[in-house]
C-alpha cells in the first residue's frame, strides 16, 4: 500500500467532515436559501433551561482512522449545542415556532408531531451529509489508487451502504414532509411518559432504527426529552405502519416505574441517540467511574446493540 496515497486519502476524509450540507430540506423541496445551523433542541425554552454560563454538556466523538472513535464529555455553548444546517432561517421558524416560543403541549397532536418531524429533519441531514463524505472519500481512493474504479471493494461497498441508508432515509422523511403538508397529525402514534418531580438533567431530540426488530422494512422511532416546571417529559413517536413493531420494544420501558424507568430510558440513550445534553450541574455531580462508565456504554454501542449489558452507572435522570 503506497503510504503517501493512504494519508492523503486520511487527511481528505477529515477534510470531508469539516464540509455540511447546507441544503434547505423543507418539505416543498423548492427553497433555494441556504440552510442555517437550525438547532434541533429549542434553545430559548430548553437549553438555556439547562445551561450553566451559556454552555451544556455534551458528547463528543474524536474521528480516528481506524475506530473506534474517542469520546469525551466537553461543555458546549447553547449557540451551537444540538444545531443542524438542515433548514434555512425562514422554514426552520415557519415549522417549528409553535414549539419554539414555549414549551411543547403535550396534548396537542400538532405540537407531538412537530417534535418528532424535527429529530427526523436532523437525522436526514445527518445521514445524507455522511453519504456524500464517505461517497467522496471513495472518489479519492480510487484517484490515488488506493481503490479499484472498476470492481467492488470494501471501502466501496461502505460507502454505498451509507447512500442507501440516506435514500431510506429520505423516503422516511417524505412520509413526514406529506403529513406536514396536509396537516394529518394524526398519522403518528406516540407514547408520552411523564417523571414527575424531577429536576431537569438532559434534553433530547433523536430518531433511531430498531435495527434488531424483525420487520418487513426497518422499524424508526424518534425520541424527545425535555424539561418542563418540575417534571420531565419523554415523547416516542413512531409513523402507524412502525407502530406494531415500536410498542412491543418500547413496552418494558413504558411499564417501568420510578428509578427502574429512568434506568431503562437512560440506557437506550446511550444505545441509541447521538443528540442529547446533559445539564452541567448535573454532570459535574457524576462521580468520575460514572462518566467513565457511561462514555464506554457509548463507544461500544456505536456500531451494535448490547441489550445484556447491565451497569447501575449508566443512569442520566
Amino acid at each position: 500500500m503506497d503510504n503517501k496515497a493512504t494519508r492523503e486519502v486520511v487527511n481528505y476524509f477529515f477534510k470531508m467532515h469539516g464540509i455540511s450540507s447546507k441544503t434547505c430540506c423543507e418539505p416543498h423541496e423548492k427553497c433555494q436559501r441556504e440552510a442555517i445551523r437550525a438547532h434541533s433542541i429549542p434553545s430559548s425554552t430548553v437549553l438555556s433551561h439547562l445551561a450553566r454560563d451559556g454552555h451544556v454538556v455534551m458528547l463528543q466523538m474524536r474521528l480516528k482512522l481506524p475506530p473506534p472513535a474517542e469520546i469525551s464529555f466537553q461543555p458546549v455553548g447553547i449557540n451551537k449545542a444540538t444545531t443542524f444546517t438542515g433548514l434555512c432561517d425562514q422554514h426552520d421558524n415557519a415549522i417549528f415556532r409553535p414549539i419554539d416560543d414555549s414549551l411543547p403541549n403535550t396534548h396537542d397532536p400538532e405540537h407531538l408531531f412537530l417534535l418528532a418531524y424535527r429529530a427526523v429533519l436532523r437525522e436526514y441531514h445527518v445521514v445524507l451529509q455522511n453519504a456524500i463524505r464517505f461517497q467522496a472519500t471513495y472518489k479519492k481512493r480510487v484517484e490515488v489508487g488506493l481503490s479499484p474504479s472498476d470492481v467492488p471493494c470494501n471501502f466501496g461497498m461502505f460507502a454505498l451502504s451509507h447512500i442507501m441508508n440516506a435514500l431510506e432515509c429520505y423516503e422516511y422523511k417524505r412520509q413526514y414532509d406529506n403529513a406536514y403538508l396536509q396537516q394529518r397529525w394524526h398519522e403518528l402514534h406516540h407514547e408520552v411518559l411523564v417523571l414527575h418531580d424531577q429536576p431537569p438533567s438532559i434534553a433530547v431530540s433523536s430518531m433511531f432504527s430498531l435495527d434488531d426488530v424483525p420487520a418487513p422494512e426497518t422499524p424508526r422511532v424518534t425520541l424527545s426529552v425535555f424539561p418542563i416546571n418540575n417534571a420531565v417529559v419523554i415523547v416516542f413517536s413512531a409513523t402507524q405502519s412502525d407502530t406494531p413493531f415500536v410498542s412491543p420494544y418500547l413496552s418494558r420501558i413504558v411499564a417501568a416505574e420510578s428509578h427502574y424507568q429512568k434506568y431503562l430510558l437512560s440506557k437506550l440513550i446511550l444505545q441509541s441517540c447521538d443528540n442529547f445534553v446533559i445539564a452541567p450541574h448535573y454532570f459535574d455531580a457524576m462521580p468520575q467511574t460514572q462518566k467513565d462508565v457511561i462514555g464506554q456504554f457509548y463507544t461500544d454501542t456505536i456500531l451494535k446493540n448490547a441489550e445484556d449489558y447491565e451497569d447501575e452507572k449508566l443512569l442520566l435522570f
